[in-house]
């Protein structure tokens, strides 16, 4: 069905977070809001958010959440100031989802369930007369003369003024996640960034990691050791030529050999650590599995370091050791440090070091007990891989944040056309920072969408 051209109509394409935070916010504004959902129904990846638990934002103060977004910290200021985190908090609670923070850290929803946000965004978007079409895909954006003119979708052309692109990235493929949103953005003459996944779970070389799946550490600071590689102008330009190639055809997954230029650079990150069956997840290697998977895009080997106990310093360690030589001589070498590491980390460690496990401590040269400590602070593991895009919580990757501007989140390229959440080229670490991105630029685009009347 096709309707009459409008000046205030908007069409929303996707129904994630940033999606339906859009659609509300531009119904307000008085906007006639249709949204295009190519899954069965809205919110389906927001489901699945913090193991459906939603965690949608943190305690941090607002400078603080926007300095975690590191490099792009200047891009995402002016939405997350527009609506921190307890803005967002209040706007929920006004929604009728109160909110709390069990850790004085994380914030979730009192029901401890993200269908309740879900639900809420949909019920006060549908009490505006926001129109909904599930399983309906968007081919195509009609542009004339540098403006939105309509979109072609699955069921035919519909005529609209002003577009939001909040299609998320390619994560969770099951979960709507894929290439299609990239696909339309490079179709209205926008660059994308290589696309690679994000807070994923590593894949180690060593088999040891195996050994202790399911094991948890509180507190490890993990380093990115290797020479991750930064695009030539050459990859972007063979990037975009192999992007329009499957955009006229393929939905299959890109799969893109990538040149880069080296350059020396140095990540790390401190959380919680669990060892898995293929490697190593949690907080803190999941907070820079982006910067290693796009490492291992250019095909080079990723080494990283893991420091077990960061708040040990070498010092405190070699203090502890004589101490403890001194007052219980008899104890055993793996029972010291099992009262620190876990007593099966403790093993692994001894014998990564080619150490005895049953000395005494009165019998150990100090010279073995420092290398142990060394060890201890620089585990050295090889990543070869990530658990991929079905794994992934988000994108690196995605549009060109030269291309957009971010005190409105429109194109410099269309007007009309406007940009929110992971279809961008910006992700951040865990606990909460991308949710709230998806929900402060959804609401920034809505609310610019008919305040700006320039001429092109």
């Amino acid at each position: 069905m096709s309707r009459n051209p409008d000046i205030s109509t908007v069409a929303v394409v996707g129904a994630g977070p940033a999606g339906l935070m859009a659609a509300l916010v531009a119904a307000r504004s008085g906007a006639q809001v249709i949204v295009f959902e190519q899954l069965a129904e809205p919110g389906i990846r927001l489901l699945a958010t913090g193991g459906g638990h939603c965690n949608f934002t943190n305690t941090l103060a607002t400078e603080d959440f926007v300095r975690r977004f590191g490099a792009k910290s200047r891009f995402v200021a002016p939405a997350i100031k527009a609506l921190n985190g307890n803005r967002l908090r209040r706007f929920f609670e006004e929604l009728g989802v109160p909110s709390h923070s069990p850790d004085g850290f994380h914030v979730l929803p009192v029901s401890d369930s993200a269908r309740s946000i879900r639900d809420a965004l949909q019920q006060a978007c549908r009490k505006l007369r926001v129109e909904f079409r599930a399983n309906s895909r968007v081919d195509g954006l009609q542009i004339d003369r540098g403006h939105v003119a309509g979109i072609r979708t699955s069921r035919g052309t519909e005529s609209v003024s002003r577009v939001v692109l909040a299609t998320g990235g390619a994560s969770y493929k099951s979960l709507g996640g894929g290439e299609s949103g990239f696909r339309l953005a490079r179709l209205a003459g926008h660059t994308i960034t290589p696309l690679c996944p994000a807070l994923v779970p590593l894949v180690t070389r060593e088999a040891w990691p195996a050994t202790l799946a399911g094991v948890t550490l509180p507190r490890v600071t993990v380093r990115l050791e290797s020479q991750v590689r930064r695009p030539t102008p050459q990859l972007c330009r063979s990037y975009e030529r192999q992007l329009h190639r499957c955009s006229r055809g393929s939905i299959e997954p890109l799969r893109i050999e990538i040149p880069m230029q080296q350059g020396k650079t140095r990540e790390f990150a401190t959380g919680s650590l669990l060892f898995t069956h293929r490697g190593i997840s949690g907080p803190a290697a999941l907070d820079i599995s982006g910067q290693v998977a796009l490492a291992l895009m250019a095909k080079v080997p990723v080494g990283i370091m893991l420091d077990l106990t960061p708040d040990w310093t070498l010092e405190a360690w070699q203090a502890h050791f004589e101490k403890s030589r001194q007052a219980h001589g008899t104890r055993t070498v793996q029972s010291l440090f099992a009262s620190v590491l876990p007593s099966a980390l403790a093993k692994v460690v001894l014998e990564l070091a080619n150490m005895p496990t049953n000395m005494s401590l009165a019998c150990w040269p100090r010279a073995q007990s420092r290398e142990l400590i060394m060890l201890i602070k620089n585990l050295p593991l090889t990543i070869t891989g990530t658990e991929g895009f079905g794994k992934a919580m988000v994108t690196k990757g995605g549009v060109n944040l030269d291309e957009v501007c971010p005190k409105t989140l429109e194109s410099k390229r269309v007007h009309g056309l406007f940009f929110a959440g992971e279809i961008l080229d910006v992700d951040g670490p865990c606990g909460g920072f991308n949710l709230q991105w998806a929900f402060a630029s959804g609401a920034l685009a809505a609310h610019f969408l008919f305040a700006l009347r320039r001429t092109i």
